[in-house]
């Protein structure tokens, strides 16, 4: 039984993890020290031993300290892997699954919950990229990497800081200071599937810094195929991946800063082609769908330190975002056909003290107004044309730290004012200590997820249509039907952490969790009947009761600054509640066969993480995705994808033959095993081919 084999895999896998409790040590940077080191001054061995992560008063903390259970990723690491893009990166954190939501359109669930829409925030430099519409991020050949000082991640609730989208996650990418980069550095990489072209990026990066002004800039202009392979809709109709399902992505971001005062700004152009259409079917050969996202954002902050004790925070930020542009457009030149825009302008203002010891002990008092605007300016056909409202937040927020000689004690709280959802109050308590090698976390947090304005954009046109129908005339429809807004999703999760260092650089972690979310929102589709009988579809918003998983992650790292480094990690969940059958994993006669796995997820997964130093200048880096057993539908089937394991193996040479000349040549998916992105819940797309077996070349230059 497949089962047992798996489990079998996983005593493999602890097993493993005793027998590196004999490798080499080395000399350790230490935590004690770290919260005194500018981050900046950190090189790949120093942030491999003590990875640091930005805790809420702005300060370096060591991450086996730090109050969250997080994952630091360097820019050196991201490199080392050869990283095609964010995607290639995030599949080896934890707990992290890549599925298909819809139209070629990749998300990220996390810990067996679905968290592309509106559970999971993506932060670069502070300016938040998730589209305030429905709350989703978009993956796949779209975020540049070649600027990445190092990516932190709370795996895990972080509303209390990071407010809406934060419920199961943050992900922050920073990029590099201009003392960091103190030049420019210019990028190609070029890919290829056994069938066609898989990929053609170019980056910049430059940066400078003159006295007391600071000025970066970097940019990316990508082209991509999702896969090479052929799709295949729920009734058998197909068609070549290697020609269409394009992905194009432009990004520009400039920072410019004169001592306390930073002021960036961000452009984020990516756009999905695709012809695997919204649900079980294809669009037919003469057309496809276009779904364009564009985010302009402004992020203005100020800090000024009243004493070393005391820092006050003031930021200003405004997007303004064009999400899920729908554009039908045709192969043979026909003009295209605009089918959905919808505007979102997006205001925070935020203000923040930060009172602090030379313990490292803080308090942070803050509070911030925030408010969406909605611009309809194109809707589908019947769909809503009257403005929605503004919707409006107010925050008020505190979060503080005590040392005590035998533990640390943090405790926060966050208080929302919403003009459309009433108020919400958010607990975080967090109990850490590092014992010299032996250090333990004990977390509680709520968190919430708010309902957005495309949420409640698509009751209205739910309820509008609904009457229309009744109008003229449908079978079998009343004004009863009609539905009401959805209210806020609340989450509570309890997270253990215990870490230990078997050797002087030589660290394994294992953390527990337990998440509890009441009120899910749910996107549900009705199928009825309209005036002449004909089936037609509209979607909507439901809260279903709830959704609880648990499940174990751990993690093991050797590094050594002269050879290099290893990493070993493993990742389990289980369903423990679910009432929502858009999860469940039901056959055909809607028996449940599976009552402690959710659509879409793995129980299981395996990641390693390589790079071995051969000389100086050139490095073998491996990695390797173990996946288990996983469930989607194709329509109303039931389908079954067996485990996958996904190697890759990229070769480094840097300052090939003169300073700064850089060739990287990348393997990808070496034993071709043809991974398929399964939509996390029961929407009827099927699975949607991933990349194939690719080379990659990249070349770059820095002076």
């Amino acid at each position: 039984m497949k089962g047992k084999t798996i489990k079998n895999l996983a005593s493999c896998l602890f097993a493993l993890f005793s027998l590196h409790e004999s490798a080499l040590a080395s000399e350790q940077l230490s935590c004690d020290t770290i919260a005194e080191t500018d981050i900046v001054d950190l090189d790949l061995s120093e942030l491999g031993k003590v990875p640091v992560f930005m805790s809420a008063n702005q300060k370096a903390t060591c991450t086996r300290q730090a109050a969250g259970i997080v994952t630091v990723i360097s820019g050196q690491e991201i490199r080392n892997m050869g990283a095609r893009d964010l995607v290639d990166v995030l599949q080896l954190v934890p707990g992290f699954s890549f599925g298909i939501d819809t139209s070629n359109v990749v998300g990220l669930g996390i810990r067996g919950i679905q968290a592309h829409e509106g559970k999971v925030a993506v932060f670069i430099d502070g300016i938040n990229l998730n589209e305030h519409r429905f709350g989703t991020t978009q993956f796949g050949s779209h975020f540049p990497v070649e600027q990445i000082d190092r990516i932190e991640i709370i795996r895990g609730p972080g509303s209390i800081i990071h407010g809406n989208f934060a419920e199961m996650g943050v992900i922050n990418i920073i990029s590099k200071t201009a003392t960091q980069i103190n030049g420019v550095k210019v990028s190609g990489a070029y890919g290829r599937f056994e069938r066609g072209e898989a990929r053609k990026n170019m980056e910049l990066v430059a940066g400078k810094k003159w006295g007391d002004w600071e000025v970066t800039l970097s940019g990316k202009n990508g082209e991509a195929h999702r896969s090479d392979r052929i799709y295949r809709d729920a009734f058998g109709d197909s068609f070549d991946m290697s020609d269409s399902n394009e992905l194009e992505s432009r990004m520009i971001n400039l920072d410019i800063k004169y001592k306390d005062i930073d002021f960036r700004i961000l452009v984020d152009d990516y756009s999905v082609d695709s012809r695997d259409g919204f649900a079980t079917t294809t669009t037919g050969p003469e057309r496809y769908l276009n779904n364009r996202f564009t985010t302009y954002a402004g992020n203005l902050n100020y800090q000024y330190d009243f004493t070393e004790a005391i820092q006050l925070d003031l930021n200003a930020q405004f997007s303004r975002q064009n999400p899920w542009e729908r554009t039908r457009k045709y192969f043979d030149g026909e003009s295209p056909l605009l089918r959905e825009r919808v505007f979102v302008d997006f205001y925070k203002f935020d203000a923040k003290t930060t009172f602090a010891s030379e313990e490292g002990n803080y308090l942070v008092l803050g509070n911030s107004f925030s408010f969406d605007k909605f611009d309809i300016r194109k809707s589908e056909d019947g769909g809503l044309d009257s403005p929605l409202p503004t919707f409006s937040d107010y925050t008020a927020y505190a979060e503080a730290s005590y040392a005590f000689p035998w533990v640390n004690v943090l405790a926060g709280l966050r208080f929302d004012a919403y003009n459309e959802y009433g108020t919400n109050l958010a607990p975080r308590v967090a109990l850490t200590k590092d014992f010299g090698r032996f250090h333990f976390k004990a977390l509680y947090s709520q968190a919430f997820r708010i309902p957005t304005g495309g949420n409640y954009q698509k009751n209205e046109e739910y309820n509008l249509g609904l009457l229309e129908d009744i109008a003229e005339g449908a079978p079998g429809l009343s004004e009863a039907d009609q539905i009401g807004q959805v209210r806020p999703e609340k989450t509570h999760t309890a997270e253990i952490e215990l870490g230990y260092e078997l050797l002087d650089n030589l660290d394994l972690t294992i953390n527990l969790f337990d998440i509890r979310s009441n009120n899910i929102i749910l996107y549900q589709i009705d199928h009825r009947l309209d005036e002449n009988g004909e089936p037609r579809e509209a979607d909507y918003y439901i809260n279903a009761p709830g959704q609880n998983t648990q499940g174990i992650e751990t993690g093991l790292r050797y590094s050594d600054e002269d050879w290099g480094y290893l990493e070993l990690g493993y990742s389990f969940y289980r369903a423990t509640r679910n009432t929502a059958d858009k999860y469940k994993i039901l056959n055909a006669q809607e028996a449940q066969l599976h009552d402690q796995l959710n659509v879409g997820f793995p129980t299981h997964k395996v990641t390693f993480n390589a790079h071995a130093n051969i000389t100086p200048s050139f490095s073998i880096n491996p990695t390797l995705m173990f996946i288990s057993d996983r469930f989607g539908y194709t329509g109303d089937l039931l389908t079954h994808h067996e485990p996958a394991w996904i190697a890759n193996v990229y070769f480094r040479y840097q300052n090939l033959l003169t300073k700064g000349l850089e060739v990287g040549l990348g393997f990808y998916d070496i034993f071709n095993e043809r991974y398929e992105y399964v939509q996390p819940y029961n929407g009827g797309h099927p699975a949607l081919p991933g990349p194939s077996r690719e080379i990659m070349l990249k070349l770059s230059y820095q002076y």
